[in-house]
């Protein structure tokens, strides 16, 4: 499954290398709406559709997962902080 760059350029369009951890946390916050302390999927979901982006549930996995280093299925606020200062999404 390949992810859309368009996608991913729009969830870091505003990030660059002089961004602190409390700007990435907003961005964060965007996502978690649910304010459980971790991305979901339905939040993922919620926020492809909101950008326009038709992307399925398998794809939208495939993003978490390789965000998700401790494998629990939901993308923590350092695990996002790690992938949002990356510099290139394989």
């Amino acid at each position: 499954v390949r992810l859309s760059p368009q996608f991913l350029d729009m969830m870091t369009a505003k990030m660059s290398d002089k961004d602190s951890r409390e700007d990435i946390q907003k961005v964060f916050n965007l996502f978690d709406d649910d304010q459980t302390g971790h991305i979901t999927l339905r939040n993922l979901k919620r926020v492809a559709k909101e950008l326009g982006e038709t992307m399925s549930d398998a794809e939208l996995l495939e993003m978490i997962e390789r965000a998700d280093t401790d494998q629990d299925g939901e993308i923590s606020p350092e695990e996002f902080y790690s992938i949002m200062t990356k510099k290139t999404f394989t």
